[in-house]
């Protein structure tokens, strides 16, 4: 309010006039102080609204997991109600992919949001201690939705190093408990089952699988003691993490053990498999699938704890939840029917994964879509959700909000490209359409109609030669830019001085 002069009239003492023009002074002073208050208030109201409609992201990473083991693909032997709740309450893909067949360069691709070939991550970290093995310093989407403001927790497998600077704490994980090798003992290296196999002094050099199975389950920089089976232990820590941020904004990453091997599960569960009641796979044994029923059973009961925590402290309807594994499950144990090929392949069993997304309220229910999708597409998806920007932050995947709550059905990508192999001059993955050719840079290539031939039966190539040569030129454009390999071979350590390594087998103080 603007201060009006007011003029003396005749026969009106001063006196009286600064009396006047006090008093409106005093009222501006008050409009002016309501005025701040109001826009303070609607201020604090439109933060705490966008607040609001930020969601809370959730994302759930099975290991080794099978295309058909997850009832809602249609596995028919291991009930999987909780996994298939999300598929009920959102939405299913059929063509949801990885970057890579391996757990490390699948992973490292899902968690910087870039494939990984253009940083040079090809293979698996085979020597945990090996500092030259795992992620460099770089961004992840971990790190990128802190900047939005959120608060970042994994749970679980991490597998991308163990160096101070690859340390999840390091990479934009404020809070982590889990372990930092490709897999872990599913019980306590104490655990009778055991039967001292663990208890030093043990043999020297540890090959690298027990090497890396072996390591503490931590909590950020911290050893932690746990007495139970290694699924129920993480799910417990996801909830942990649920109920000490449901106040803020909050990105989860449940990176579960489970199906990978060794195989191992609760003797009662297991109990509920019988080896001849088991799903005839060709290739596995039933009493191997018997346990793996188990381990993934195990995984959709701690799920379903997960999920009706969200519910329970109000959170589930501002709560995305996404579901997917990590690439195709092992040859050993899985289903990956009708597919082609498994965990390792550049075939659509080693690629194509089982993929869920639920939005409540935003995705449509139950419903399944075909067009492709990849896992670049969750961090993409989540930094946009957040306020950030993918494209200026140069992730890889896209936006897919349009599709996924079919606000449009235009395909998110009309070509996915992969680099399978473990090497830099490995031959690439190219898919087009419902095309897909497997030889992208070198040797003799194979070209699939995925549409007409799902299993990848029938090589087409010397039928489009075309094809194959306009495909080929794609990929070989595309693989311009991949890096250097980060790391070749590696050497075999067994023993590291690091802090949250302190009372493990693997822990020796290097000598002052």
């Amino acid at each position: 309010m603007t201060l009006k002069t007011i003029a003396s009239k005749p026969g009106t003492s001063t006196t009286n006039t600064v009396e006047v023009q006090e008093m409106i002074e005093v009222q501006n002073r008050k409009h002016i102080v309501l005025g701040v208050l109001l826009s303070g208030f609607l201020l604090g109201h439109s933060v705490f609204a966008a607040e609001q409609t930020r969601p809370n992201i959730i994302v759930i990473m099975a290991d080794d997991l099978g295309y058909n083991d997850v009832g809602c693909y249609g596995c028919k032997d291991i009930p999987t109600p909780h996994i298939d709740s999300l598929a009920k309450e959102g939405v299913r893909f059929t063509s949801g992919y990885v970057t890579g067949s391996m757990c490390g360069p699948s992973r490292a691709g899902f968690l910087t949001g870039k494939h990984q070939s253009k940083f040079g991550f090809y293979k698996n970290c085979s020597a945990p201690f090996d500092p030259k093995q795992g992620l460099p310093k770089m961004e992840t989407i971990a790190s990128l939705l802190q900047k939005q403001g959120y608060v970042t927790g994994g749970v679980g497998k991490w597998h991308m190093g163990t160096s101070d600077d690859q340390h999840p704490n390091a990479m934009g994980f404020d809070d982590w408990f889990g372990f930092l090798g490709g897999g872990l003992m599913y019980y306590p290296l104490d655990h009778p089952s055991y039967r001292g196999r663990f208890t030093p002094p043990i043999p020297r050099p540890m090959k690298h699988k027990y090497l890396q199975h072996t390591l503490p389950l931590i909590h950020n920089r911290e050893p932690v003691e746990w007495d139970q089976y290694l699924t129920r232990e993480l799910t417990d820590a996801g909830i942990r993490f649920l109920e000490t941020n449901q106040a803020n904004p909050f990105f989860l990453f449940m990176s579960y053990n489970a199906p990978h091997l060794d195989l191992e599960a609760p003797e009662e569960t297991i109990a509920k498999f019988p080896a001849d009641k088991m799903t005839v796979v060709p290739g596995v044994k039933p009493g191997a699938r018997s346990i793996y029923g188990a381990m993934v059973f195990e995984m959709d009961e701690g799920i379903g704890q997960l999920l009706a925590r969200v519910k329970e402290l109000g959170l589930a309807d501002n709560t995305v939840v996404w579901f997917l594994s990590d690439h195709g499950g092992m040859e050993r144990t899985s289903d990956n029917r009708p597919l082609r090929g498994a965990k390792g392949s550049a075939y659509e069993g080693g690629l194509r994964v089982p993929m869920i997304v639920k939005w409540p309220g935003k995705t449509p229910q139950g419903v399944v879509l075909d067009d492709m999708v990849t896992s670049l597409d969750i961090g993409a998806t989540a930094l946009a959700m957040a306020g950030g920007d993918p494209a200026e932050a140069g992730l890889h995947g896209k936006d897919i909000r349009p599709y996924m709550t079919q606000e449009s059905t235009e395909a998110p990508h009309e070509v996915l490209y992969w680099h399978t192999g473990s090497t830099m001059n490995s031959f690439g993955v190219i898919r087009e359409g419902d095309y897909k050719l497997i030889g992208g840079g070198r040797g003799n290539p194979a070209l699939y109609n995925l549409k007409d031939d799902l299993g990848e039966k029938k090589n087409v190539a010397a039928s489009h030669p075309e094809r194959v040569q306009a495909m080929r030129a794609r990929w070989m454009e595309w693989s311009k830019d991949i890096q250097p390999p980060l790391w070749e071979g590696g050497e075999n350590i067994q023993y590291a001085d690091y802090d949250w390594l302190k009372g493990n087998l693997h822990y020796k103080a290097k000598p002052d």
